[in-house]
């Protein structure tokens, strides 16, 4: 074979072969690659809020700082309320099976087979008969639960890791973008490096900071539908809802079937069990489908189908934080793309 196509056939196994290493690089490091991550993207969106602070006189590290300050308070204060009202719904699982086989129990009659197994009952030793879902819940193995639980939670290790990360990267960043563009020699090739630094920059901070606003009306109604459907803690509803809403499809059905679980719990009525998950479904359908794509569909295009493939990805790569981080790793990919394929490299960047 001459060696000119044995280059044309190697050049692109070579670089498929790192691809692959580097993927499974990043799953076997998922415990560090995933806080890292989410640290430079958060970090990206804090320092360039700190820059704009420098208009009115703040240091950006000054303010950076601060900012990286409030998220760690944040951070531990959620962190701790939504492990207490986890525990307090794992505590009423049993409740929570009694009353959806009580729901339940007339349409399951229909289908024989289901009734068949609704209608048997084992006597306990206190005498009382306790029905096939109540069995079933206390044949599952908490400790599955609670472990599954878990992991939605990141360890404390990683929070240590994100936090630190993210504090290091706001401070060091200047000295960073200085040293990545001064490590190329030629002046085209620097322009094009500030010009991708910019465009991702200003991309991720203006996606989070308008979805953060109309997620933050979201997270408001869910706590108002919450308060009025009665529900505990609806401050904490609507912090839960605002933080979900930004991992696409999955965040909204975790919300539902949550606010779905606490109504059954606290109700007695089926419309008025099920109110707060419908009142919350119908506010984020409506801020997907309407608010944002009116106000960011013009500045961000993205394929839905890209999104779900980037979801999927993702989650399977580094698990549910995976799935929060895949639309941020979508949107730089898809900016970095543009940068580098948009304008004249003898152009200066704004």
């Amino acid at each position: 074979m001459p060696l000119s196509a044995w280059r044309s056939w190697s050049e692109p196994a070579i670089v498929g072969l790192f691809v692959l290493a580097l993927l499974v690089a990043l799953r076997s490091a998922a415990a560090i690659a995933v806080p890292m991550t989410a640290a430079v993207i958060l970090g990206s969106v804090l320092a360039h809020i700190g820059d704009r602070a420098q208009r009115i006189g703040v240091p950006p590290v000054v303010a950076g700082m601060v900012l990286v300050a409030a998220t760690s308070v944040g951070l531990f204060v959620l962190g701790n309320s939504v492990a207490d009202a986890i525990g307090s719904i794992v505590d009423r699982i049993p409740d929570l099976t009694r009353r959806i086989e009580k729901l339940a129990g007339p349409v399951i009659g229909y289908f024989d087979g289901l009734h068949a197994l609704m209608a048997e009952r084992s006597v306990q030793p206190g005498g009382q008969g306790e029905g096939s879902l109540g069995r079933l819940a206390s044949a599952v193995d908490m400790s599955a639960v609670t472990g599954f639980l878990g992991g939605l939670t990141p360890a404390f290790g990683e929070v240590l890791v994100f936090l630190a990360t993210l504090a290091f990267f706001v401070a060091g960043r200047a000295a960073l973008r200085r040293k990545a563009i001064l490590a190329f020699g030629d002046r085209d090739r620097r322009l094009t490096v500030i010009r991708v630094f910019n465009a991702a920059e200003a991309t991720l901070a203006t996606y989070f900071g308008t979805t953060s606003l109309i997620y933050l009306a979201v997270g408001a109604a869910t706590a108002a539908i919450a308060w009025s459907s009665g529900l505990a803690n609806p401050v904490l509803w609507g912090v839960i809802a605002f933080l979900l809403s930004f991992i696409p499809f999955l965040g909204a059905a975790i919300v539902a079937a949550a606010l779905a679980s606490a109504g059954l719990l606290t109700h007695q009525g089926i419309v008025t069990a099920l109110w707060p998950a419908i009142g919350f479904t119908i506010v984020h359908v409506i801020s997907e489908n309407a608010v944002i794509p009116s106000i960011l569909g013009r500045r961000f295009e993205i394929n839905p189908f890209m999104v779900f493939v980037a979801i999927v990805f993702w989650s399977w790569m580094w698990g549910p934080m995976g799935a929060a981080l895949a639309v941020p790793i979508l949107l730089v990919a898809q900016t970095m793309r543009d940068a580098l394929a948009g304008a004249p490299l003898n152009t200066l960047p704004e």
